[in-house]
This record gives C-alpha cells, sequence and structure tokens, in this order.
C-alpha cells in the first residue's frame, strides 16, 4: 500500500489552512464579543456558531466529494480558500465597523442578535468545513489507505492550528493587531489556493479510484447491513468523544486560568497545547492504525484512558501542591497580582536587569508551559490517537468516502456542542468543576467498559477498570477544598462560588503594608479588592461623585468588593447606582462572606438599596441600554488582563461619551501612557489627576474648594462612616490640587499624542515589548501602587 503521491503537498497546505482558520475564530470572536457581549452565553453562542457552519460545511463537502474527480476536489480546495479570503479581508469592516459600531442596537433583543452572529460566521465556516471531506476524497487512493491519509489531513491542520493559536497570541496581535492578523492569515489562504495548482496535472494524470467495498461489506447482504449499523455506531461514539472532548477542554481551562492568573496571552497558549495535544496524537495514530488491531475496541480504550488521565492530573497535583518542592508554585497561587508577562520574558531573556519584586520570572515557562502541557498534552494525545481508528472501523466504502468523513466531523461537532451546553451551561452551575471532572471520568470508565463486552474474563477487566476510576474519584477533593488548594489557601481561610461564569471568591488574610485589608477578593485566581474599603477603589468611586454637580445616575463596570460601587453614592441626590458585573457568582460570595465574616464595608453596600446589581457585560449593557447617565466609568481594570482592551478602547470611550448626559463625567483609571492618549482623544475637556481622568463633552466647572466643601456635608460623612472608610484622609491630596492646572480643554494640541487603544488594536492588552522591540509604554500599577499614588 503506497501513499498518494500528492499526499505531503495536501497535507501541509491543510496545515496552513488550520492556521489561518485557528487566527480567524481567535480575531472573530473578539470582535463579535463587542457585539454580543463577553459573558459566557454571549461566547457559547459564538461557538456554537463557529461549530454550526463547520458542521454544515462538513456535510456538504461530504456529499460533493464522492461526486467529482480528484482533481475536481482540489480545484474545489482551492476555490474555498479563496472564497475564505476574501471573507476575511472584508470581516474587519462587516463585523466591527458595521455590526458592532453601526448595528449595536441588533443585540438588544437576544433572539435578533444571536441570529445575526450565526448569519454572519456561516458563510465562512461553512467554506472551512467542506475542506477536509473534499481533500479526504482527493488524497485516498484506496480503501485502505484512507483511514491513514484522513488522519494525517486532520493531524497536520490541526497542529496548524494550534500554531496559529501560539502566533496569533504572542506575535500577530501583539505586532499587528487584530486587522493585521487577519490579513496574515488571508494571505495564507490564498498560499494555499496558489499551492494546489502544482498538483492539479498530477491529480488529473492519475487513474481515479474504484468505488470499492471492504471485505465484509462485499460479501452479504448481512454484512453489509453490519457494517451500516457501525458506522452509525462510530457517528455516536465519535459525538460522545466530542462530548468528553470539550467538557474536559472547558475544566482545564477554568483551572488552568485560575491558576495561571489569566492574562491576554493565557487562552490562546492553552488552546495551542491542547490543540498540539490533539494534533500530534492523530499523527502517530496514523501510523498505529495499520497494525492489524481491533480499530473499535482500540477507540473505546483510549477514550476511557483519557479521563483517567484528566481526573489522575489534576488530583495529584492538588494533593501535592502544599509539598516544600512546589512552594515557589503554592505562593504563586496566593499572590494577589498576576505575573507580568512582559516582565517576565525581559529578566529570562537578560537576566542582569535588575529583578526589584516581581516573582521568580521562571514562573512563566513553568506557568505557561510545562504545567499545561502535563496536564493536557497526554490526554488530548489519546484523544486524537483515537481519530484514525474510528475512521478506519467506519470507512467500509470509498464511493462514499467524503460523505462518511463529513458524517463523523458532523457527528464530533454535535458532541461538542452539547457538552459546550451540558457542562457550560449546566453542570457548572449546578455541579462545580470538581463533581463535574468526577463525571467526566465516569463518563470515560464507561465507554471503556463497552470495549470489553464479549471479551474474556469479562468480570476481571471490568473491576480493574472500575477499581482505576474508583481510585481517581477519591483522589479529586470536594469542591471547598479543590478551590481552596487552587487559590493556595485551605478551606476554612477561603469562600467560593463559582458557575457557568466563573469563580468568585474571598480570602481571610493578616493584614499588610502590600495588602491592607483582612479579606481579599479574588475573581477566577486574580485579586480584585479587599475588605474593608479604603484605597484605590474608594478614589474612583468618591472623587467624581463629590465633584460632579448633581450626580443622579451612576454607571459603574466591575464590582469587586463592591468599593467603587458604594463610593459613588454619598450625596442624597444619588438615585441609582447601576453597577454591572460579569462573574455571576462575585454578589453571591460577597453576601455569603457577610453572613459568615460581618464587615461594615460589604454590610453598608449591600444594605444601600440605591445600588442595582446587573450581571452580564459592562460595554454590552451600555450598548444596548436606553438610559443616559451622569457619571459612568468602570473599576480599576489591569490593562493587560484578559479583555481588558474593550474597556481602554478610543470606541469604548466614544460609547460611554454617547450615554452621558449633558454634563456627565466619565472616569476612568490610568494605568498606561495609552490610557491617557486615547481618554484624551475622545473627550475635549478633560480633568487629569494622573491616577485617575474625568471626561466630558461640556466643560468641567469644580475647583478643589468644591470638594473640600461637600466633604463636610452631613450625609457624605455618614456614608463613609458606614463603611469605614476615612474619607477625609484618601481625598486631602486632591483637595491640595490646582485643578485649574489639572484641566484640559479641546485647544490642547492633541496632535501630539502618542498611539492609542482601540478596539482592533488593543496595544497594552497585547503589549510585549521585550519580545518584539516595540514602543515601551509605562508599566500599570497595581492597585497597591496606584492607592499610594493617589495618596
Amino acid at each position: 500500500m503506497t501513499a498518494h503521491p500528492i499526499l505531503p503537498i495536501a497535507t501541509a497546505l491543510f496545515g496552513l489552512s488550520g492556521l489561518a482558520a485557528l487566527i480567524y475564530q481567535t480575531c472573530w470572536q473578539r470582535m463579535l464579543v463587542l457585539f454580543a457581549g463577553g459573558d459566557v452565553q454571549a461566547v457559547t453562542l459564538i461557538v456554537a456558531a463557529f461549530m454550526l457552519g463547520m458542521g454544515c460545511g462538513h456535510a456538504a463537502g461530504g456529499w460533493l466529494a464522492d461526486r467529482r474527480s480528484q482533481a475536481g476536489c482540489l480545484a474545489l480546495f482551492a476555490l474555498l480558500e479563496l472564497g475564505i479570503a476574501a471573507w476575511a479581508m472584508l470581516s474587519p469592516w462587516l463585523y466591527h465597523d458595521l455590526l458592532c459600531q453601526r448595528l449595536a442596537g441588533l443585540a438588544e433583543a437576544p433572539v435578533t442578535g444571536s441570529i445575526v452572529v450565526i448569519l454572519l460566521l456561516l458563510p465562512p465556516t461553512w467554506l472551512m468545513g467542506m475542506s477536509l471531506p473534499l481533500l479526504a476524497r482527493a488524497i485516498s487512493g484506496s480503501l485502505q489507505m484512507a483511514p491513514t491519509a484522513i488522519s494525517q489531513l486532520y493531524g497536520m491542520n490541526t497542529l496548524g492550528a494550534a500554531l496559529g493559536a501560539i502566533l496569533c497570541t504572542w506575535c500577530l496581535m501583539p505586532r499587528f493587531g487584530i486587522e493585521g492578523a487577519v490579513r496574515h492569515a488571508a494571505a495564507l489562504n490564498a498560499l494555499c489556493a496558489l499551492g494546489v495548482l502544482p498538483l492539479l496535472p498530477l491529480a488529473r494524470g492519475m487513474p481515479e479510484p474504484k468505488a470499492t467495498q471492504s471485505a465484509e461489506m462485499a460479501h452479504d447482504a448481512w454484512n453489509r447491513l453490519w457494517a451500516m449499523r457501525r458506522f452509525r455506531l462510530c457517528l455516536g461514539l465519535h459525538a460522545a468523544s466530542g462530548f468528553l472532548a470539550i467538557g474536559l477542554e472547558l475544566l482545564w481551562f477554568r483551572v488552568l486560568g485560575v491558576m495561571l492568573k489569566s492574562t491576554a496571552f493565557t487562552f490562546g497558549t492553552l488552546l495551542g497545547i491542547y490543540l498540539g495535544g490533539l494534533a500530534l496524537g492523530s499523527l502517530v495514530g496514523a501510523r498505529l492504525v495499520k497494525k492489524g488491531w481491533q480499530p473499535l475496541k482500540v477507540f473505546l480504550w483510549l477514550q476511557a484512558a483519557v479521563g483517567l488521565y484528566a481526573g489522575l492530573g489534576l488530583g495529584l497535583l492538588l494533593a501535592l501542591v502544599h509539598l516544600p518542592a512546589l512552594q515557589s508554585f503554592t505562593a504563586y497561587l496566593d499572590l494577589y497580582e498576576p505575573l507580568d508577562v512582559n516582565t517576565s520574558l525581559a529578566l529570562l531573556l537578560d537576566p542582569s536587569l535588575p529583578r526589584s519584586s516581581v516573582p521568580d520570572p521562571w514562573l512563566l515557562p513553568l506557568l505557561h508551559g510545562l504545567l499545561p502541557a502535563v496536564l493536557i498534552v497526554p490526554a488530548t494525545f489519546l484523544i486524537g490517537m483515537a481519530f484514525p481508528f474510528l475512521q478506519k472501523a467506519a470507512q467500509t466504502d470509498l464511493g462514499q468516502l467524503g460523505l462518511r468523513t463529513g458524517s463523523l466531523q458532523v457527528a464530533n461537532i454535535v458532541g461538542n456542542v452539547a457538552g459546550a451546553l451540558l457542562v457550560g451551561f449546566l453542570l457548572l452551575d449546578l455541579a462545580g468543576s470538581a463533581l463535574t471532572l468526577k463525571l467526566m471520568v465516569l463518563l470515560s470508565t464507561g465507554l471503556g467498559l463497552i470495549a470489553l463486552l464479549g471479551t474474556a474474563r469479562l468480570r476481571f477487566n471490568a473491576s480493574f477498570w472500575l477499581s482505576a476510576s474508583l481510585a481517581v474519584l477519591l483522589l479529586i477533593p470536594d469542591a471547598d477544598t479543590f478551590w481552596a488548594r487552587i487559590h493556595g489557601s485551605q478551606p476554612d481561610q477561603f469562600l467560593h462560588v463559582e458557575d457557568r461564569t466563573g469563580v468568585a471568591g474571598m480570602k481571610q488574610v493578616r493584614p499588610s503594608p502590600d495588602l491592607p485589608g483582612e479579606s481579599v477578593v479574588f475573581v477566577n485566581g486574580i485579586g480584585q479588592s479587599w475588605l474593608p474599603y479604603g484605597g484605590i477603589h474608594s478614589i474612583l468611586g468618591a472623587l467624581p461623585a463629590l465633584l460632579h454637580p448633581k450626580p443622579e445616575r451612576i454607571a459603574i463596570i466591575g464590582l469587586g468588593s463592591g468599593d467603587t460601587a458604594y463610593c459613588a453614592a454619598p450625596r442624597h441626590m444619588t438615585e441609582e447606582v447601576a453597577c454591572i458585573e460579569i462573574i455571576g457568582g462575585q454578589l453571591t460570595a460577597l453576601r455569603r462572606h457577610q453572613a459568615q465574616h460581618p464587615n461594615p464595608s460589604s454590610g453598608a453596600l449591600l444594605a444601600d438599596k440605591r445600588i442595582n446589581h446587573h450581571q452580564g457585560d459592562g460595554r454590552r449593557f451600555l450598548a444596548t441600554t436606553r438610559q443616559q447617565f451622569d457619571i459612568i466609568e468602570a473599576d480599576a481594570l489591569r490593562p493587560n488582563s484578559a479583555g481588558s482592551g474593550i474597556l481602554y478602547s478610543e470606541e469604548f470611550f466614544q460609547l460611554v461619551k454617547k450615554r452621558l448626559r449633558p454634563g456627565g463625567y466619565a472616569v476612568t483609571w490610568v494605568p498606561s501612557a495609552r490610557v491617557r492618549h486615547t481618554f484624551l482623544k475622545v473627550f475635549p475637556h478633560v480633568l487629569d489627576f494622573g491616577v485617575l481622568a474625568i471626561g466630558s463633552q461640556e466643560p468641567i466647572e469644580v475647583s478643589e474648594q468644591d470638594l473640600r466643601r461637600r466633604l463636610t456635608h452631613m450625609e457624605v460623612r455618614h456614608h463613609f462612616r458606614l463603611a469605614g472608610v476615612d474619607v477625609q484622609r484618601l481625598l486631602t491630596p486632591f483637595t491640595q490640587v490646582n485643578f485649574k492646572s489639572r484641566l484640559i480643554g479641546p485647544d490642547h494640541d492633541r496632535t501630539t499624542l502618542g498611539e492609542v487603544n482601540t478596539d482592533l488594536f488593543p496595544r497594552d492588552e497585547f503589549h510585549l515589548p521585550a519580545l518584539w522591540g516595540t514602543e515601551s509604554a509605562p508599566q500599570a500599577k497595581t492597585s497597591e501602587e496606584a492607592t499610594v499614588a493617589g495618596n
């Protein structure tokens, strides 16, 4: 059995196509969350729409492939690549400029918004999905070589996708932004189309393979009927495999996202590692499938091993996390601040640089390389290795090769979508990650038990699998211990609330100069604020509220400990503070913590009926609401946090400006020079305090005397006294500032401003000068450093 002569080139081209596809998925999702929102429902909708298009493409491509010659399939593949490239070149205008900027109101009705997202993702993803069945038909010269050829195609395409995730995250986004990344991907699709041209004469010159059947199919009608039933079984098993794969992916990404204290570079890195394991497994399996093993049993045994390893890996890590050998890792889990990727890279590349107080830079490759590789790659390698064996079991008729290839992929996508919905929406809400992981282990074990049916020594083998499964289940701790250890704490010192939107936690700590609170708020592993109130978050809330002449309606994006939202409401004329928080469990965590550890700050927040809490994406709230506000601000957010760019971009500040009442204030923390430049570009009138800035469309007519006077008002003093906040101490430095010297008007020369943050180029979020030598921007202050600066 010899390989098809065009197989090596075709697989390489398909690898480039996969690389481009992952870049598109990353960039298109980033643009579409601006329209649909960044909460879990919107992200799941976008991913499901992407998968729906791919599934439709697989089905259509499979039907078409069996009706075309090998050369015809290659030519169609080239046309598909050109069509994807053309759509990609149009996509920044279509998804961002038109949809997000001009048609944002369509997202106000969830059904309408969902339909729009699906319709706009369907054309390019449909074209992507058609590729695999067409290429499989083009390079499969015989039924015997089909499983190997298809698996090599799948493996190279997935390997390209893995490289695309890494390349987009660490190179294209930092250097060229979203639009630039999309254009580079479009060039790769065009290159794929050109690469097909030399293959067409070779394909035309080769005899078309005959539509042969396997020996068992050709024997008699009974065997043909059994083969069809086996194919349906393969469809069901591939759907179950897809369910297991996406369920474990959600769990791994949640747990590792919390452990790593996710930055802009975390998700793409984890995705690349996940896909890399799948790719390597498929390529290795493509060689092993030639052996005479029973394909369905091998597939099921591999699926059983996947869940057992996933549970064993996480269970062992959490059991050993407090060992002295892992002290630096445990210390990082306990930290308030995430690792600064750029600083760590700079120290790794040049150890002579002063280290100051930053964590060990070797934590970067440990956390973003070794740890996820150990937890994820062996399991995804097994998933990928199972793919060729399922192909061998399913491909029994060369005349239906394209159809069966496409149908198997559709089944896998159905399982993916079912897993995303059931695990992401239901199980994480009702059961949490620890119990859901145990359910994934049981599902995997069940697949292994199916493989044992009809074998000798059934009882003994089943006992072995069940015993192994039970041992893994016992190793996985209960939910309280699970999340406490992941946060470097103990169950009696850590309270958590987990739902589909994320993990909110409250940790009891000893106050220190670096962290003055008694209880620290953690959201997805990252410290956000603390109790009692009295730092930068208090200043962000109180200062603009005391400067505005009549702050009746206020919008605050981000809850944290509630510090900013509460401190924004000290005046009696304030009727409502709308606080929008994307993590649904954060408010519940505050309430539970208040019940167990009463604190005047959180007690005052929860008792203030003017503060209305909204769960969802803050930017989408502003884009779809018809309300206008006197003050709008996003609570302090690190500029290199994942997704932070959408709250520091020029377009976001323009949206805020549209939602302000006449004379209204937009408020932002100023963690970098780019944020300041972006803010100044949008607002003609700015009061710049350095640590924060207040912008307006009208002149800001307020003085330090107004601030001093309002600080003496009885209702103001009473409001802050209830929460235990010494507002006089916090704001005294601002009362001594000459406001006139801090006012920037429309006559200020804005042509000298440096580069700014935009939706399509979030420079601060992907700031990586240590790697690419781009223009340096001031490093973001931590919340504690900002407090010192403000005081």
